[in-house]
């Protein structure tokens, strides 16, 4: 799967809106998971941008249908609103 495949691309949280940027997507070793770096962008004004960087790792089915895709938008919205700086967000463990 590549990272333009991926159809996340904004979130809406508490703390306002964050652009879902993918940097990287890599299989891990057992094909079934994805490791995902992320890059969250959220507008603070016309000149300003608040960065946020979140590591992920997720079912690689998840991403391909919308329930899926919901479920993992979710999951980073509260990782957003639950954190502050960069992050790793395991969504495999969490759905063992």
């Amino acid at each position: 799967m590549k990272q333009e495949d991926i159809r996340l691309h904004n979130v809406e949280t508490s703390k306002g809106q964050w652009g879902i940027f993918i940097q990287s997507v890599v299989k891990a070793q057992d094909n079934d998971n994805l490791f995902l770096t992320i890059v969250l962008e959220q507008n603070i004004d016309d000149e300003r941008i608040r960065m946020r960087r979140l590591d992920l790792l997720v079912f690689s089915a998840e991403l391909a249908s919308h329930a899926g895709l919901r479920e993992v938008r979710d999951q980073i919205c509260r990782w957003v609103e639950e954190t502050d700086g960069d992050g790793f967000l395991d969504l495999v463990s969490k759905a063992s």
